[in-house]
């Protein structure tokens, strides 16, 4: 059964020229590439049903709670429990990271001609997952209005998705009704974020506890976590799209250790291994050694950055920061430790509106010099101490990057002490509680860049713990979400991150680098977008020589 989608015409109009400035040379091939053997997948013949799904991942989520946290851990914990109003489509005639959308929980949905209201239209008779005390309820138009009530409310990290929304209301229990401040061209998109589940109404009113337990409508139910250990998820019998999901479950094993998670997969306890340390020879011994396993490659969106709180000096000095941005050998750093990658400005080159890589290196060149004299500029002529956060949550490469950043920076100056801290703490504690000097990690993947602009620039973003204000940016963000030219938007877009890069520097983008994720030949119809949710595990299956169908 193929899912329904309705693009509307304002999003098309997005979508065509994103296509455009993207090109076919962006992505690498929907079902990625087997260098050392692997199965074709155009021989594996129709989906079967039942098996296990295994996999692993570096690191667990704090809490399950989608508006108190906006870690990837969070959310991947939660991506196939819970569903959206529209989701990203995927498929493999789809090219990775399209911004192509489908209905997920809304069947259609439309704006009004001034971009100023949009409606959704709720399929009738998607249920809520058998557990108490939800019970399996049908899902309807109040449970969209309990969680956006909700996000504004605690406010959530989702809040900057919605700020344009004056009211919501529910004219039936299948419709719900969007009214805007003013015209916005990718509400929708909005929408589809990775952070926009819909949660049941009893979650929104405590009537259990949304920080261990998930109850959604997607096509697994949450069976089962133990923190730092396991998540076991069973297929649900009751998942709106009919025949799916193929596989019985999904074991999920928290493995630090990344030389444990790789042994799990040549062993057969796993069946597939993602957040693979980008390191070519490791991986390319890995294909050696066992020529079976099947080699994905995607152009990633997650952003490897330095980023500084504004709020302590020397960084609330806009020299400070631009000697660092400056310090930086982007271009050395990714060659050597990535297997791949594009320098990136503020929002990543292969979104609608992203500023080309090239321009990126252009006003971010690696020129030390240039960063000795804005030092001495700002009064520190020999240079100054600091400490950067950073965490190994993230795997070991993230460790290396931040080194060769330390060597940079000292070449300049800068002496950095760097403090590797848990993932919990690095995130929460330290990250988005404001409690650092300088950082250096991954930024989510945003998926518009409004979403990137609105979330970190803006004075007020949710998501701006680097103490960030200028009102002339603000106004310039808020500005281009009511342009529905995109030629004009685009331009608006540009020019914003050309100001940001030159005047703000900060957060400091290095690049995007290019995913590997490593699969076991009987793994079949892996479709995955960039966003945090796992609903494209409901096409996945496995083939009759898999061990979890044992």
């Amino acid at each position: 059964m193929r899912r329904v989608r309705r693009r509307t015409r304002l999003q098309l109009i997005v979508t065509l020229v994103a296509v455009a400035l993207l090109g076919t040379g962006c992505f690498s091939a929907p079902g990625g590439r087997a260098p050392a053997g692997g199965s074709a997948e155009q021989d594996a013949g129709p989906p079967q049903q039942g098996g296990i799904f295994r996999y692993a991942l570096p690191s667990d989520a704090r809490s399950l709670d989608p508006h108190a946290q906006s870690s990837y851990n969070t959310h991947i914990a939660i991506g196939s429990t819970y569903s959206k109003l529209v989701d990203f489509d995927t498929g493999p005639d789809i090219p990775y990271g399209s911004p192509q959308l489908e209905g997920d929980l809304a069947e259609s949905w439309e704006p009004t001609d001034d971009g100023r209201t949009w409606t959704f239209h709720l399929r009738h008779g998607v249920r809520f997952h058998d557990k108490p005390p939800v019970n399996g309820r049908e899902l309807t138009a109040d449970d969209v209005l309990c969680t956006m009530q909700r996000i504004r409310q605690l406010p959530g990290h989702q809040v900057n998705l919605i700020s344009m929304v004056q009211d919501i209301s529910a004219p039936d229990p299948y419709t719900v009704v969007f009214r805007l401040d003013g015209p916005y061209a990718e509400f929708d998109t909005n929408m589809a974020n990775h952070f926009m589940w819909i949660l049941p109404c009893e979650a929104t009113r405590g009537e259990f506890d949304v920080s261990t337990t998930a109850i959604g409508t997607g096509p697994f139910v949450l069976e089962r976590w133990v923190r730092d250990r396991e998540r076991v998820l069973t297929a649900n019998p009751h998942y709106y799209r009919e025949g799916t999901p193929h596989m019985a479950g999904v074991h999920v094993s928290i493995v630090p250790d990344q030389a444990s998670a790789i042994a799990a997969l040549r062993t057969g306890q796993i069946d597939f291994l993602s957040a693979l340390s980008s390191d070519k020879a490791q991986i390319d011994r890995l294909l050696q050694q066992d020529p079976e396993l099947v080699l994905r490659e995607e152009k990633g969106l997650s952003q490897v950055r330095i980023f500084m709180n504004q709020e302590t000096e020397p960084f609330d000095d806009p020299r400070v920061r631009r000697a660092v941005a400056l310090a930086i050998d982007r271009e050395g750093m990714l060659s050597a430790i990535r297997s791949g990658g594009d320098l990136t400005g503020p929002v990543t080159p292969t979104l609608f509106g992203g500023l080309p890589s090239a321009e990126s290196a252009q006003l971010q060149p690696h020129d030390p010099q240039r960063a000795r004299q804005l030092l001495a500029e700002a009064g520190f002529p020999t240079g100054f101490s600091t400490r950067m956060i950073l965490t190994d949550g993230y795997g070991e490469t993230i460790v290396r990057e931040a080194q060769w950043a330390q060597q940079d920076l000292a070449e300049v100056g800068i002496q950095v002490e760097l403090d590797v801290q848990d993932y919990a703490t690095y995130f929460t504690e330290s990250f988005a509680g404001k409690n650092y000097a300088m950082g250096f990690g991954l930024q989510t993947p945003m998926l518009a860049a409004d979403e990137y602009l609105s979330s970190e620039w803006l004075s007020t973003g949710a998501r701006n713990w680097y103490g960030i204000t200028d009102p002339g940016l603000d106004r310039m963000i808020t500005e281009q979400r009511g342009i529905l030219d995109p030629a004009a938007r685009l331009q608006a877009l540009l020019d914003i991150q050309r100001y940001i890069v030159e005047n703000v520097s900060n957060p400091v983008p290095l690049y995007v680098y290019d995913g590997q994720s490593i699969l076991a030949p009987y793994v079949h119809d892996v479709f995955p977008h960039p966003d945090y949710g796992t609903r494209h595990q409901a096409d996945m299956w496995l083939g009759p020589d898999a061990p979890g169908r044992r």
